[in-house]
């Protein structure tokens, strides 16, 4: 399916995701529910902000875990993250290959483990279109870790968007998509990444295809690596 020869239909504010060069540049949203615009960016919580920190301002460390505070670091909270897209391969043929950021907004270090959630939104009301993404496998055979954020750090996870156009009409029934619902790990509140359908494309499915539309990896420190090859 990844060789298939289609182009991604995706608009993100200010940024289409497009072609074959991989760009650090990142789409940004903060708290919200994608039932309108984004909700403000808020500052850490108080027991965030109470947590002191030994990593530098602006980095993030990784360390082995089960997704418990390291060193009574509190872990991160929906109000203390800002959504974004950057790294990865770039576009294929039939997917985009970049990956979920998310960034420390808040005044004191945060932690992050595992994989957030996330899936298709649309209409005003911001309901799900879809199924939400799969969780990926690691090839590497490395283990999920607990991330430490600084203030001002970020953390991805691999994010693969599969072209809509890739599946039979009989498989998918295209809908035009205002973006996407981000649910870091552990939070009930969400965060919204307005990507919506370019005009013109084909939309994303309104019900489950024979192989994942969005899948979806662990987070990691930092930008996801990648050279902006095609996928």
């Amino acid at each position: 399916m990844k060789n298939a020869l289609l182009a991604i239909p995706l608009l993100a504010t200010g940024v289409l995701i497009a072609g074959c060069a991989a760009s650090s540049t990142s789409t940004t949203a903060t708290a919200g529910t994608g039932t309108g615009t984004s909700g403000a960016s808020t500052s850490a919580t108080s027991a965030a902000s109470a947590a002191t920190s030994t990593a530098s301002p602006g980095t993030a460390t990784s360390a082995a875990g089960s997704g418990s505070a390291a060193s009574g670091t509190p872990a991160c909270t929906s109000a203390d993250l800002q959504v974004s897209l950057g790294g990865g391969d770039g576009a294929g043929m039939s997917q985009n290959h970049t990956g979920l950021q998310l960034k420390n907004i808040g005044a004191s270090a945060c932690t992050l483990y595992g994989y957030p959630g996330v899936s298709w939104v649309a209409g005003a009301d911001g309901h799900q279109v879809g199924p939400a993404a799969v969780r990926q496998s690691n090839s590497t055979g490395s283990a999920e870790k607990t991330v430490t954020l600084a203030p001002g750090a970020l953390a991805s996870a691999p994010l693969d968007i599969v072209d809509a156009a890739v599946f039979s009409p009989s498989a998918c029934k295209p809908v035009p998509v205002r973006g996407l619902r981000v649910y870091p790990p552990g939070e009930k509140a969400a965060l919204f990444l307005s990507l919506p359908t370019q005009a013109g494309g084909y939309g994303e499915c309104s019900g489950a295809t024979p192989d994942a539309a969005l899948s979806i990896g662990y987070l990691q420190a930092g930008v996801q690596p990648g050279g902006g090859s095609a996928g």
